[in-house]
């Protein structure tokens, strides 16, 4: 009977060597736990290296005695189970890069998150009011600039007026949503006027005259001066102009764009006036030209960016063009031998105005806190307004050119 325990508990123990026991355990809170590595810190240490690199690992088995409950206490020995440990994904925490400040390129947050791809371009990503003054120093340009004719025997000189470089103010505000989509009115506004121009005739340079014409060159009127007298001549120009559009964003890249839709209102007023003089002083003659223009119409912009790199620099430019459904007002008057006869001839025409500007140079924007970026522009900026009419008549074309420095932000 001694004899047969024995032999029952060589095969017991012979059958339980070529086993393998696993069990599974679920996000277990201490991966080196005494229930897994009940027998040796080394292992734990192992299972911790593993669980770094994989989301389940098999530990090296290890052999531990335990009590035998087969008669005469006769040791029993298993192999250590291995355990396959499925990793939990939420317990691995990934460590997010915390914003200490805004970077040129960086996405400003506005409630749950970033709306607007075009924050790397200056603009702010949670919409908002924009708004913005721009001063401009301009000089007007005429087809028909005449301030007066020099007429010696032979050949005539013309002499224009001249105008300078003046400053000028435009002036923007509106609103924009995080799509993009927003309103904005522009106030643009140029009042000059030319230097005095004087000539007195003289022997071998002699008249001095200039004449003004109107409806198309149907009515003419003038001035002259003599031998000795002087003539005077002087031009001033009044522009207003209101854009109210409706406005879109886009942006792709580094480049971004803003395009408007909307009406132009613009007026227009010029006035000019030539005096002929006696030599003792007494005004003798005189010619003048009085154009009001107002008008109304559809417009179109652009306004389009691109950064410089990484950089918070970057190019500009813009551009519009509108059509005016106008009405031009006339009124050229004319007075001979010292007030004994005075004329005034009024000739009103409607047409449609064409408009064009274009503008181009650098900007830079400037991040302000969360919410708002502010931006800097210098550049250069071209206007023609077709058929606005100038000093001498009601036809010319007018132009602008200028230097532009403009500020701006987006709230």
């Amino acid at each position: 009977m001694f004899i047969a325990r024995i032999v029952i508990g060589i095969c017991v123990v012979l059958t339980h060597s070529n086993n393998t026991w696993s069990q599974q355990y679920t996000s277990p809170a201490t991966p080196c736990s005494s229930l897994l590595c009940p027998a040796s810190n080394d292992s734990c240490a192992m299972m911790q290296g593993s669980l770094n690199g994989t989301s389940s690992f098999q530990a090296i088995p290890e052999l531990t005695s335990l009590p035998t409950h087969l008669g005469g206490g006769l040791p029993q020995i298993y192999h250590n189970p291995i355990p396959t440990i499925p990793v939990n994904p939420s317990l691995l925490v990934v460590p997010q890069p915390r914003v200490i400040g805004v970077a040129p390129h960086s996405c400003v947050n506005c409630d749950n998150g970033c709306h607007d791809p075009c924050a790397s371009h200056g603009n702010n990503p949670c919409g908002g009011l924009l708004g913005g003054v721009e001063l401009i120093w301009i000089r007007p340009n005429f087809d028909q600039n005449v301030a007066m004719v020099v007429d010696p025997p032979i050949g005539n000189k013309s002499v224009p007026f001249e105008y300078g470089y003046r400053l000028s103010p435009r002036v923007w505000l509106g609103w924009q949503n995080r799509g993009g989509t927003g309103i904005r009115a522009t106030y643009f506004q140029i009042d000059e006027a030319a230097d005095s121009e004087s000539i007195t005739a003289v022997a071998g340079a002699t008249p001095v005259y200039l004449f003004v014409y109107g409806a198309g060159g149907n009515l003419s009127r003038n001035a002259y001066a003599n031998t000795g007298q002087t003539l005077t001549s002087n031009h001033a120009l009044k522009l207003n102009s209101l854009d109210l559009e409706a406005t879109q964003l886009h942006c792709w890249r580094q480049s971004r764009a803003i395009f408007g839709l909307g009406v132009r209102i613009a007026n227009i007023q010029q006035t000019m006036r030539a005096e002929a003089f006696t030599p003792g002083g007494t005004l003798e003659e005189a010619v003048g030209n009085q154009l009001d223009f107002s008008g109304a119409g559809p417009t179109v912009s652009a306004q389009l960016s691109r950064g410089i790199g990484a950089s918070r620099f970057g190019f500009f430019a813009s551009t519009r063009a509108s059509l005016l459904m106008s009405e031009t007002e006339q009124r050229i008057y004319e007075m001979k031998g010292a007030y004994t006869t005075e004329l005034e001839d009024i000739a009103i025409q409607r047409k449609i105005l064409s408009n064009f500007e274009l503008g181009l140079g650098l900007q830079f924007a400037q991040p302000l806190g969360r919410m708002a970026v502010l931006s800097v522009r210098v550049g250069c900026e071209c206007q023609v307004w077709f058929d606005t009419g100038g000093p001498v008549d009601s036809r010319s074309n007018l132009g602008f050119d200028g230097i532009t420095l403009a500020m701006g932000v987006n709230y």
